[in-house]
C-alpha cells in the first residue's frame, strides 16, 4: 500500500518559473522607481546646502573685513572663497541641475551683511524649476520653486 502513495512534497517546474518570473519583474521595476526618488532628495538636498552657505557667508562677511568672503558660482559646482586665492569649501551640483547667474557669478556680501547685488538667480533640475532670489537690502535670500 505504501508502494502506490505519490509523494506530493515539492514544487512543479510551472510554479517554480511562475513565481521567478514575478520577481523578475517585480525587481526591474523597483529601482527605476528608487532612482527617481533619490534624484528629487539629491536635488533637495543640495539646495539646503546651498541655502545654509549663503547663510554662512553672509555671517563671515559681517565678522571679517580683512578679506571678503563670497561664493562664485560656476557651471559644475560653486566655490566658496575668501580673498582670490583661499578655497573654504567646493560644493558640485547634482546631475542634471543647472544655475543661471544671470550677468555676475559671484554672491557677495558688504561688511553689514547686505547683498551687493540684488537678483534672481535661477536654478533648474529635472523636476522642478527655483528661483534663488536676493533681496535688496539687509536680510535673508529665499528659494521658490516656480
Amino acid at each position: 500500500m505504501l508502494l502506490n502513495q505519490k509523494n506530493c512534497n515539492g514544487f512543479t517546474l510551472l510554479e517554480v518559473l511562475f513565481v521567478l518570473t514575478s520577481l523578475s519583474v517585480i525587481l526591474l521595476l523597483f529601482p527605476t522607481i528608487n532612482l527617481d526618488a533619490i534624484e528629487k532628495q539629491q536635488e533637495k538636498q543640495f539646495l539646503e546646502t546651498f541655502q545654509f552657505d549663503v547663510l554662512y557667508v553672509q555671517s563671515l562677511s559681517t565678522l571679517n573685513t580683512d578679506e571678503k568672503v563670497f561664493i562664485r558660482l560656476y557651471k559644475d559646482h560653486y566655490k566658496i572663497l575668501q580673498g582670490t586665492k583661499k578655497t573654504i569649501a567646493e560644493r558640485f551640483y547634482p546631475s542634471g541641475l543647472l544655475i543661471d547667474p544671470r550677468g555676475n557669478a559671484d554672491i557677495i556680501f558688504n561688511e553689514n551683511g547686505t547683498f551687493l547685488y540684488p537678483r534672481t538667480i535661477k536654478i533648474t533640475t529635472k523636476h522642478a524649476v527655483y528661483d534663488a532670489v536676493f533681496q535688496l537690502g539687509k536680510g535673508r535670500f529665499y528659494i521658490a520653486e516656480k
